[in-house]
């Protein structure tokens, strides 16, 4: 009996670091699913439009400002933007990059 003991206190030593092996390989798999979907050029290309007023559509963002936000911050998943709203209020917002269809940029004209 006591060989049993030792057999189960082996094999739960064994895969005591599953989890975090499994974890590990998790985030690989989500980083070439990116990089198919191109999400990881998408990312480049929001860190290039920081500080600048877009128009982003997207199903999270319906209805409020008409899709006019400035991207404060993106990274491999996430983009932070905000708006004003009608009343003035500053709202700041963080949505996933997967859930983006679209982003134009506003080019704002100089008067002479």
């Amino acid at each position: 009996m006591q060989w049993w003991v030792w057999l189960c206190f082996i094999i739960m030593i064994a895969y005591s670091g599953y989890p975090g092996r499994v974890r590990k390989l998790e985030n690989q798999v989500k980083k070439l699913k990116r990089q198919l979907k191109g999400e990881e050029s998408m990312s480049k290309i929001l860190n290039s439009l920081i500080n600048q007023e877009c128009m982003i559509k997207t199903e999270e963002l319906w209805g409020s400002n008409d899709g006019v936000y400035t991207i404060l911050e993106a990274d491999d998943e996430w983009v932070k933007i905000s708006y004003t709203t009608k009343k003035g209020e500053r709202k700041l917002k963080i949505i996933r990059i997967e859930s983006i269809d679209t982003i134009e940029l506003i080019q704002k004209s100089e008067s002479l």
